[in-house]
């Protein structure tokens, strides 16, 4: 099957997908186009509402939103590489750890809107500090959440896994003041994760 992935890796979203296609043992090209700047109206071609990340699959499909997109990946992945359980309250505790890691990026990226990219003397500070307060929070949720040793998937990440990962890196990459020596566990999450293929190759610095 010959997919294609729209986004890049500094995207939290594109790169979930990224990496659980690679977990998945998928092969996909990249085609890493911006939300803004000249990439947008060659973004709008393919997901009318310019955003990232969007999957194209066979026959021209566009799938677009992460979560659909994963969804579909884990309804058409080969036997054992689901990355979320299929039922039941092992399903329901991934998906609750990746609630809480994507609403970690997506404050995130809110954030890098409105702090790191809209002029200083146009930033509201009582915004900027709920959008940290959230940040951290999530964060801390993550951190408890977060294994002492080895993956939450047991022998291999899981979704829970992944999402935390990315949460951890994207601050790290975007504000790492949120995030520097706060949660060790998940930092030597982040760490182990380095060192696996699928984490390394789609880093936001790869």
């Amino acid at each position: 099957m010959s997919l294609i992935l729209y986004g890049r890796m500094l995207s939290p979203f594109a790169r979930r997908v990224a990496i659980w296609c690679r977990l998945q043992g998928r092969a996909y090209e990249s085609r890493p186009l911006m939300v803004n700047g000249p990439d947008f109206e060659e973004l709008k071609k393919v997901n009318p509402l310019g955003r990232v990340p969007a999957l194209v699959i066979d026959g021209g499909e566009v799938l677009i939103e992460t979560s659909a997109i994963t969804d579909w990946l884990d309804d058409t992945a080969p036997d054992g590489l689901r990355l979320v359980p299929a039922t039941g309250p092992a399903r329901r505790e991934v998906l609750q750890g990746v609630a809480y890691a994507n609403s970690a990026v997506e404050k995130g990226v809110s954030l890098v809107y409105d702090k790191n990219r809209r002029p200083k003397e146009l930033h509201w500070g009582e915004w900027i500090e709920r959008l940290e307060g959230q940040i951290t929070a999530a964060l801390a949720v993550l951190e408890s959440k977060a294994p002492a040793e080895g993956w939450l998937g047991g022998e291999r990440p899981n979704a829970a896994d992944v999402t935390f990962v990315i949460a951890h890196d994207f601050i790290m990459a975007t504000n790492p003041y949120l995030v520097e020596g706060k949660f060790p566990r998940l930092a030597a999450l982040s760490a182990m994760a380095a060192d696996v293929e699928a984490f390394k190759a789609t880093a936001p610095a790869a």
